[in-house]
């Protein structure tokens, strides 16, 4: 029973640390000045083509905007996991 629960413990592990990992990595973001001007940039292409398209256009637009950032998302969470699993063996 002991390792039935060690093991759901392990398994949640990514879910518990995500919040955490995400804020912390968002910190670093907004300190970077590059990604601060790159989101200006998005926010001034955003603001075009709404004045472009046509509203279900612009629907397509944002599912793709999501699907991308959502792909991106699960790129950066594992970029950190193996970053953290490459330090431990590192320190080894």
């Amino acid at each position: 029973m002991k390792n039935i629960e060690v093991d759901a413990i392990e398994n949640n592990i990514p879910e518990t640390l995500r919040a955490a990992l995400l804020e912390r990595l968002g910190e670093v973001y907004c300190r970077n000045s590059g990604y601060r001007e790159h989101i200006r940039k998005e926010e001034e292409l955003l603001r075009r083509l709404e004045e472009s398209l046509t509203e279900e256009q612009m629907a397509m637009v944002g599912e793709y905007h999501t699907a991308i950032s959502s792909t991106m998302g699960i790129c950066e969470l594992l970029a950190y996991r193996q970053g953290m699993k490459d330090m431990a063996d590192i320190l080894k």
